[in-house]
Formats: structure tokens, sequence, C-alpha cells
């Protein structure tokens, strides 16, 4: 049993969540059937793993039935129905967080049963104000003020009709430029093609209509961040876009903004790519207002990827000790089977970047990595500290070893293994380089530098460019 549909499920409840479903059991309301109430009581004694042989399905079956013996039938058809108990308290949960949408429900009910008159004063109450989507809601409670005029007989102009009318178009407008941002940012990444269609006319009309843009600051906010998307190398729509959403980040949902802000931090990474590296500021500060918002954590885990980006512009930036909390705070964030290999590996790396190589390397002892992009990663970290300690022995060990890595492992892609496999071949020629130093006349030493430092620039890809010529200029300066 514990490998049902229902434990499964029952998995994601915390324990506040498992203490109502208890309770919604429980309720004669919801649930009649004796049997049913036994068996939820008799799973979530063993929450929140489910691991124990009372939930074996002979020893269940004995507890909900109260008799010796054992059928199958029986037994799952109760598990069926606390399963579907389960999926209508799962939703009933996200119905009493949906206040706008009682709101409708409430009205279609009323209308229903004819008491125009409550319609009215209940709907001229609730018109909500927010996010794109409660537009749309507006729109169904002005449409049901509207029926209940006409079923009392009204025939003269109803401001409803109008309202319900207007209140639509934007909700049009701003969705459909909500999905042109998400189309524009996916063909950004992986050339996907999408196209929204009457775009360029939405546009225009919004360009023609410049007084409803400046009453709706959703509609702004969208279209700044279109701007941004489509012109990747105007920075003034990235800062513009960053000030209306700190103006109005009341006026969207968690998950727009989860998007919105992803926009912000793709456009930084790309600046940061091509070389401006002050966007790094950016980045961070992004990341810390998402995490003081609380934007950035889904279902209470920090994504792995997030926490060694934010981790990554604190090191360049050199907040070192901002970067030590944060890596310690959020490791209990991680999902359980990333926090291992993502803290030792950020952890490690914030000790080279500090300049402690030997507490780096003291981090990755005996440390064997799950995952291909940490097990890479930390073989960098290594070879880059053995550099700084000169240990000439390790060096090349771990180059040779990292060789083989990449030309057995299949979960690199091509990209990945080439960008490093030429990193390795650099590094060997930076470390000889280092070595015949004091052998070779300054004149010819000198050369070879320039040599292979052209070499760096010249060759694509290359992983860790930026270290093996700040490597190379240093070995020259020396």
């Amino acid at each position: 049993m514990q490998r049902s549909r229902l434990i499964i499920v029952l998995k994601t409840l915390d324990l506040k969540a498992r203490t109502r479903f208890i309770e919604y059991v429980a309720s004669p309301f919801f649930n009649k059937n004796e049997k049913v109430r036994r068996l939820c009581s008799l799973v979530l004694q063993y929450a929140p793993d489910f691991e124990h042989s009372a939930l074996h399905k002979k020893a269940v079956y004995k507890y909900v039935f109260q008799q010796e013996g054992y059928a199958d039938l029986p037994l799952n058809n109760v598990i069926s129905d606390l399963l579907q108990l389960l999926y209508d308290f799962l939703a009933l949960h996200r119905y009493q967080a949906q206040m706008q949408l009682k709101r409708e429900l409430l009205l279609g009910e009323l209308l229903d049963r004819e008491l125009y008159g409550e319609v009215e004063r209940f709907a001229d109450k609730a018109i909500p104000v927010g996010h794109y989507e409660t537009y749309l809601h507006a729109y169904r409670l002005h449409e049901k003020s509207d029926e209940a005029a006409i079923a009392k007989g009204k025939r003269g102009y109803n401001e409803h009709l109008q309202q319900g009318a207007d209140a639509f178009d934007l909700y049009y407008y701003c969705n459909k430029l909500r999905i042109a941002c998400d189309m524009a940012s996916r063909n950004a990444v992986i050339q996907a093609g999408y196209e929204c269609h009457f775009l360029p006319e939405v546009l225009a009309w919004l360009e023609q209509n410049t007084a409803i843009v400046e009453a709706a600051p959703i509609l702004q906010v969208y279209l700044q961040a279109l701007q941004m998307l489509q012109e990747t190398d105007q920075a003034m729509h990235y800062f513009a876009l960053k000030s209306l959403l700190a103006q109005h980040i009341a006026l969207f949902s968690r998950q727009e903004l989860q998007s919105l802000y992803h926009y912000c931090l793709n456009f930084c990474v790309r600046q940061i790519n091509s070389g401006q590296g002050v966007y790094y500021r950016e980045v961070l500060d992004l990341y810390k207002l998402l995490l003081q918002e609380n934007i950035l954590l889904q279902n209470g885990h920090l994504s792995q990827w997030a926490y060694n980006n934010i981790i990554t512009a604190g090191i360049r930036l050199r907040e070192y000790d901002w970067t030590g909390e944060f890596i310690k705070r959020y490791r209990e964030f991680l999902q359980p089977d990333a926090q291992h290999n993502a803290y030792t590996y950020n952890l490690a790396t914030l000790f080279y970047e500090k300049g402690e190589p030997a507490k780096a390397l003291q981090q990755l002892q005996n440390v064997e990595f799950t995952d291909a992009f940490y097990h890479l990663s930390a073989k960098i970290i290594q070879l880059k500290s053995y550099y700084a300690l000169n240990e000439t022995e390790p060096f090349m060990a771990l180059l040779e070893a990292t060789r083989k890595f990449l030309s057995r492992n299949n979960q690199l892609s091509d990209y990945q293994k080439k960008s490093n496999a030429n990193f390795v071949k650099l590094s060997r020629g930076l470390f000889q380089l280092r070595q015949c130093k004091s052998l070779v006349a300054g004149r010819v030493f000198r050369q070879r530098n320039a040599n292979l430092l052209a070499q760096v620039q010249r060759i694509q890809p290359l992983a860790n460019k930026d270290w093996l010529e700040e490597a190379l200029k240093r070995l020259g300066s020396d």
C-alpha cells in the first residue's frame, strides 16, 4: 500500500493540511463511511514517511473491516473512496483561496434563485482590482449584474454592460501581452518559433489609446517587458521594467512575478555573457528582492540552479561574508536530493575564490558527486586549487582523470564536453609554461606566453576562459 496513489498524494501534505484532512474526513457533511474514517486515521498515524508494517494490506484490512482474513476488492474500494475524498479536499483547499471565484459562483446561485436585488448589491461591492485575471472576474460580475437588471425588467441604459465589455477588453490585452512575453522569452532560449497572432494589431490599438494604458499599470508592465524581450540590446527597457515592477508589485500574482523577474534575470545574464560584468550587481539585487518577497521559493524549496546563480553573483561581487551566510542558511531550502552536491560544491568554490585553495580541496576531499554537472565543476575547482598551490603531480593526474571523464560521460552535452576538453588542454599548457619559466630566456618565455594567450582568445568553445586569461597575464607580469 505504501506505493499506492493515496500515499503518494498524502506525502505532499504538511502537518497542518494532514490535520485538516482528518477533520474533513470525519465530517458527516463530506463523508458518512466509517470504514473510510478508520482508514484515514490509520494511514495518517504513520505520516510523513508512511513506512510501517501496519500499512501492509492485510494489516490495513483487519483494522478497517474489524475482522480477520483479507479480500482485495473491498479494501481497494475503501482506499479509492478515501483517495477521492483527498482529491475533493485539495480542490476545496484551492477553492477557499479563490475569493473571486467564490463570488462568481455565489452570484450565479443568487441569479438562479431569482434574488436579483442581492445580485446587484453584492456585485457592486465585489468588483475586484488586481492582476490581469481580475479583469476577467470583473467582466463576469458585471455580466451577472446586467442579467439581474434585465430579469427585473430594466430596459434602459445599463452601465454594467459597458463596464463588463471594458473589463473584458483589458483582460484580453493584458493576457495577450503576457502570452507574447512568454513566447518571446522561449523563442530566445530554444528558438521555438512561437507566433503571437494579432499582436501587431493589439500594439497599434494600445499605442492609439494611451489613456487606457496609463490607467492600467499591468498593461504598462507587460508592454515594457515585451520591449525588453524584443530589443535585447536596449538597457533602458530593463531599467524601466524594473522600476515599474517595484511600483506595482502588489498587482501581480506570485506566478506572474516569477515570470517577469525571470525575464529580467535572463536579460542581465545576456549582458554578462556579452562582457558586461557590471550586471552581476543587478543579478544579485534581483535575487535578494525575490528572496525578500518570498517569490523565489516553490513549495518551500529553492531551485539548486537559483542557489548556484546567487552564489556566483555574490562571489563575482566579492561579497564573501554575505555569500557564505547564504550558502549555509539556504542549504535546508534545497530539495533533499540536491543538498549535498550543491552545498559542498558551492562552499568549495567560495573557499577558492577567497584565496583559500587548500580549504577548497579539503571541502571536496573524498566526496563523490552523483550529478555530472557538479562532478565536472568540482574537478575544475580542484584543478584551479592545485594550480594555485603549484601541486604538479595531483594537477597532472587530475587533468588526465578529467579528460577521461569528459570522453566517457553521457550526461554532458557535446558543447559541455568540447568547451571543457579545450580547457583541460590549455590548462596543461599553462602549467607547463609556468614550470619552464625559470628554464628559458625571458624573450622565449614571453613569446610562448603570448602564443598561449592567443590560443585562449581564439579557441571556441572554451570553459573558464576568463580564468585562463587572468592566469596567463599574471604569469607574464610576475
